[in-house]
């Protein structure tokens, strides 16, 4: 048996560690040793590979930010090579979350020149000022106004000086990867969005002709399945290279063990407890200044447990009969998981935070108890749906709000779609639209089942057979919708 990793030290890890870690953010950790890169990403990460799809909090934006990192760049190249990020990638940024305007316009000042110029005409701007065309392509300090008509009336020089740009790349064996992130922020509605974000993936397409110019593009899934967005001619051999940002459940782990190890605070008691009673070793990258994680903690889910659980203790409850109600490795991972069957980082590090706050029971040896868990998997959720009804999609607590303890899942369609016709939602949606709501649904011209089909292709809730619909705990917590044997709503 095991020995539980020590209670105090542990937790300080984990405070010290997990508050910023978040490897969803527009902006990458100070320091580099908390990054993480799961087998998928590394794929993400390759020059080659110009669409990177990821669900809300699976790192879309943290990669965006972190290949712009001249520091990350570098240690993502030594700790993990099948990334393929070589000294020879020259990196910009040509639109996301952060306000930018020397390197890329911002929502209004798109709003403006798309109401005038073609989009095309306006993302072939950016992208020469982000691989730095030289002239007469009008250089820094010229408005953006002035560099887009430029573009509009020299279709031939522009192709020329692209070219050449690429030549002269080719001779100094230089990659420039020009970055693009959070194209739901290029306008506050799909009609505008739409011809914006159609625009630029048809660029990635006329992109790839060039032999060291590259684009790399991070979008939602739902963009992805708009045909509206992706509808047109040879879309087909973009998507053939898409790569999805996924977290499996060692990919999450090997994250948090990736922050413990390098903790500012107890750290050095988590690597010394694992070679004590693990037998795993940690090497240190000098350049980096950095703890690698050993390789049985990237993809061994049998030692992964049991490391967890020399945390944790080993069930989700107490007692003889203890393991009935699960173990805390799945236990955690299934709770936290969406109707995509995906678990973000962002929820999963909010879980562990707040459970390693609470106090810890009575009598309990490991540093984390089953109900501390429960209440960071409550948090999570709360985390989860104000991100989703604050940040992102107003409407969907607009629908939402009217199931609030009156439904309990799994249930029948018409069950959500009566109460919605009872409280007129169409009718609050409609009004809200015309008053700007940001990103309203996609297919509310369908009623209430379009309606239901955009929660799906959010996670938000999924289809069973016979009409039946389910919501995962990431947002059925926070959405009080009850379920038999679940955990509890919040009130």
């Amino acid at each position: 048996m095991k020995q539980p990793f020590p209670i105090g030290r542990t937790r300080e890890a984990l405070l010290t560690s997990l508050p910023d870690i978040d490897q969803a953010t527009s902006d990458p950790p100070a320091e580099v040793a908390f990054t993480y890169v799961p087998p998928s990403h590394a794929q993400a990460l390759d020059i080659d590979n110009p669409i990177v799809e990821g669900i809300r909090g699976a790192g879309k934006s943290f990669w965006w930010a972190a290949l712009h990192s001249e520091r990350h760049r570098r240690f993502v190249a030594s700790a993990f090579p099948e990334a393929r990020i070589g000294k020879n990638i020259l990196t910009s940024q040509g639109f996301g979350s952060s306000s930018k305007p020397r390197s890329y316009p911002g929502k209004d000042a798109i709003a403006k020149l798309s109401g005038k110029y073609a989009p095309r005409h306006l993302w072939r701007a950016i992208i020469a000022t982000q691989i730095d065309v030289p002239l007469p392509y009008p250089q820094t300090g010229t408005s953006w106004d002035k560099k887009v008509i430029w573009v509009k009336e020299h279709p031939e020089e522009y192709d020329d000086l692209l070219y050449q740009q690429d030549d002269e790349l080719a001779k100094q064996k230089k990659i420039r990867l020009v970055l693009f992130d959070a194209l739901d922020r290029l306008a506050d509605d799909w009609s505008a969005i739409r011809p914006l974000a159609r625009s630029l993936f048809q660029a990635a397409l006329d992109f790839r002709g060039y032999r060291n110019i590259r684009l790399k593009i991070f979008v939602r899934p739902d963009m992805l399945e708009d045909r509206d967005i992706l509808g047109f001619p040879d879309a087909s051999k973009l998507l053939a290279r898409k790569i999805t940002l996924e977290w499996r459940r060692a990919d999450l782990y090997a994250l948090l063990f990736q922050c413990l190890g390098n903790a500012k605070s107890g750290g050095d008691a988590f690597r010394s407890h694992c070679l004590k009673e693990f037998y795993l070793n940690w090497s240190h990258d000098e350049d980096n200044n950095a703890w690698v994680l050993p390789k049985d903690l990237r993809m061994e889910e049998g030692i992964q447990k049991e490391i967890f659980h020399a945390i944790t203790g080993p069930a989700m409850a107490s007692g003889p009969s203890a393991h009935k109600r699960g173990f805390p490795y799945t236990w955690l991972v299934n709770h936290l998981m969406d109707g995509r069957n995906q678990v973000s980082p962002r929820s999963f590090c909010a879980a562990l935070r707040v459970a390693s706050q609470q106090d810890t029971l009575k009598a309990w040896e490991y540093a984390l108890d089953y109900k501390a868990i429960q209440t960071g998997v409550q948090e999570a959720s709360r985390i989860r749906v104000n991100e989703m009804t604050l940040e992102d999609y107003p409407w969907i607590e607009t629908v939402m709000n009217p199931l609030k303890s009156k439904i309990t899942v799994p249930c029948l369609e018409r069950d959500i779609i009566s109460i919605w016709k009872e409280n007129e939602i169409i009718r609050l949606l409609h009004r809200s639209m015309k008053k700007g709501v940001k990103l309203p649904p996609q297919h509310f011209d369908e009623g209430p089942k379009g309606i239901l089909k955009d929660l799906e292709a959010l996670g938000v809730i999924q289809f069973l057979g016979g009409d039946r619909i389910q919501m995962p705990d990431v947002y059925r917590i926070a959405f009080s919708l009850g379920r038999r044997g679940g955990v509890k709503p919040l009130r």
